[in-house]
Parts: C-alpha cells; sequence; structure tokens
C-alpha cells in the first residue's frame, strides 16, 4: 500500500511503507538519541529514534501539536515527526517491523492499534517541505524509485509476500533450491571426474 504526498517542488511523490521500503533495501536502525529530529536517512540506511507508545502518547502527541500551532515561535517538531511517522506507518504490519528494530515499543500492546494512532492524529498535519524531515523523505523515495531497489521491491510484492504467507509454498520453493543446486553439484562433479581422471 502506498501514499501520495504532494511536495512543493509540484507533482505528487509515492510515499511507501515501512515494510515496502525495508523490501526495498533500506536498512532500518535505532537512532542514537531520543530526539524526534534525530530522524536521518544515508546510505541506504534510515535511522528513527526509539519511542514508547502507550495509552497516555495520543493526548501527548495532541497536546503538543496544539501547543506548536498556537506558538508559532517554537517550531513544529512534533508535528513533523507525527507526520513522518503517518507517512511510513500504513498497518500493524509497519509497526510490528519497527517494533522488531527497536524503534518502536509498543505499551498498548496492539499493533493496529498504534497504526490507527499515527493514522488518527496526523489528519491535520503539515510537514515543511524546507523541513528535514522532508529532504528524508525525498532521499527515501529517490531510493527506492532507483531502478535495481525498485526491481527488488517488485520482485518482493509480487512472488515473496505471497510464500510469506502460505509457509507449505516456501518449504516447496527451499527444497525445489535445494534440489537445484544438488543437481547443478552433481553435474559438475560428473564433468570434472571426465575431464579430470584420475
Amino acid at each position: 500500500m502506498t501514499r501520495l504526498a504532494s511536495t512543493s517542488t509540484g507533482g505528487d511523490k509515492i510515499i511507501r511503507s515501512t515494510t515496502e521500503i525495508s523490501e526495498a533495501g533500506i536498512i532500518l536502525r535505532k537512532s542514537k538519541s531520543q530526539s524526534l529530529r534525530d530522524i536521518s536517512f544515508k546510505g541506504g540506511e534510515l535511522r528513527l529514534p526509539p519511542i514508547v507508545v502507550d495509552d497516555t502518547s495520543e493526548s501527548m502527541f495532541l497536546n503538543l501539536i496544539a501547543f506548536e500551532r498556537l506558538h508559532v515561535g517554537v517550531g513544529n517538531g512534533v508535528t513533523s515527526y507525527i507526520f513522518f511517522m503517518d507517512s511510513i506507518i500504513h498497518s500493524a504490519k509497519d509497526v510490528s517491523l519497527l517494533h522488531d528494530k527497536g524503534i518502536i515499543q509498543n505499551a498498548i500492546g496492539n499493533d493496529k492499534a498504534v497504526a490507527e494512532l499515527f493514522n488518527s492524529i496526523s489528519k491535520n498535519a503539515t510537514l515543511d517541505q524546507a523541513s528535514s524531515l522532508a529532504v528524508v523523505l525525498r532521499e527515501v523515495h529517490k531510493y527506492c524509485k532507483k531502478r535495481w531497489n525498485n526491481w527488488r521491491l517488485n520482485l518482493y510484492l509480487s512472488y515473496f509476500a505471497f510464500l510469506a504467507k502460505r509457509p507449505w509454498w516456501r518449504f516447496s520453493v527451499g527444497l525445489a533450491l535445494f534440489l537445484s543446486v544438488l543437481t547443478i553439484l552433481q553435474t559438475v562433479y560428473t564433468m570434472l571426474s571426465y575431464y579430470l581422471p584420475k
């Protein structure tokens, strides 16, 4: 699933989910600090700050967003962060992946609830296109658009996502690959014994 976000440069840019950008070859890592501004993308590595999501997170984020709107001088760091997280979280699977990487600590216990939390509180959030997070989103999009990365993503979505949902298919494909390797090794051994007799 992908979303569209308008940019100041004109046109729409596809914002891929965490799962999709991960399958496109982007490595997700936890940032060294817990600052919400500590989000960076370099060399195919997206770093995100660790965050604990619990029952108080929604009201806290909504209050901070309201505070930023009412006090122009304080900036819009929280609003930008919420917009960014909503951009890359489309489903419970994305939350689960971020949890596995140590980026989201889910104290609610339900990955779908965390996804819905970010999706709901970001409805009126906007991202300043001059901000560092907008630059990160553009760089991630550019990386995913590269032919090799895009081909790998399409391959995953077309074949391996299908296999991931069906364990027997995974077993069958794995067995077929194993037998193919054995056949190749046997052929090579036979040819070597013919051309290089003892």
